[in-house]
């Protein structure tokens, strides 16, 4: 039993691992380079994340202001860094995903991006602008089903050993008391050599 949870948990937290790479993969609607100005499309209409990447040791995104211009409306979005809300960042090795903002996308298609509290002449190739699907609430959840199952699996692990080694004591007893004792040729030599020492005094004792 403890073998077959182990194997369908493993099997499970496969699946849950995958989903959650192509989950982070296609929830990005749009993307691009950090610049004061830039027109980026959008695939799908409905509610969208502004995110922004950037170098973990950076600090200057704190004071960006971003709009967001709907070409074909020309409806405007403003937003900017709120520590409350970069509270939902997603970390990576070298690079953060920072939060800054939501909005609701009427339609797919083009949208005018501006950015304000660039620094002249600074290289920020290392940073990038996203639109994305709301992920916060799908991360937490399939984060905890692979907790979950990874604490499952240990859990089963443990009770088949938990299984197996009392067989393994239970055999191990039975051979040793299957198998002849080694003191037990000495007890007998010093047995027949007491019947002797008896019986010659005995001999000795007895008249003539």
């Amino acid at each position: 039993m403890a073998s077959f949870l182990f194997v369908a948990l493993s099997c499970l937290l496969t699946w849950i691992t995958i989903r959650f790479l192509r989950s982070n993969r296609d929830q990005v609607l749009a993307t691009g380079r950090l610049l004061p100005e830039q027109e980026l499309t959008i695939r799908e209409s409905g509610e969208l994340v502004l995110l922004l990447e950037t170098p973990r040791l950076g600090s200057d995104y704190r004071n960006f202001e971003f709009e967001v211009v709907e070409q074909a409306t020309g409806e405007k979005t403003e937003m900017k860094y709120s520590y409350a809300r970069a509270q939902g960042a997603v970390y990576g090795v070298t690079t953060m995903r920072v939060p800054l903002g939501r909005m609701i996308a009427q339609r797919a298609g083009p949208y005018l991006v501006r950015v304000a509290g660039l620094q002249i002449g600074k290289d920020y190739s290392g940073s990038r602008v996203l639109f994305s699907r709301p992920y916060l609430g799908r991360m937490v959840l399939q984060i905890l089903g692979i907790v979950v199952c990874a604490i499952g699996m240990l859990l089963s692990l443990l009770a088949a050993l938990w299984q197996v080694l009392p067989l393994q004591r239970d055999q191990s007893s039975a051979t040793s008391a299957a198998s002849p004792s080694a003191g037990v040729p000495g007890r007998t030599i010093d047995l027949e050599a007491w019947k002797r020492q008896r019986q010659q005094k005995q001999e000795q004792q007895s008249p003539k």
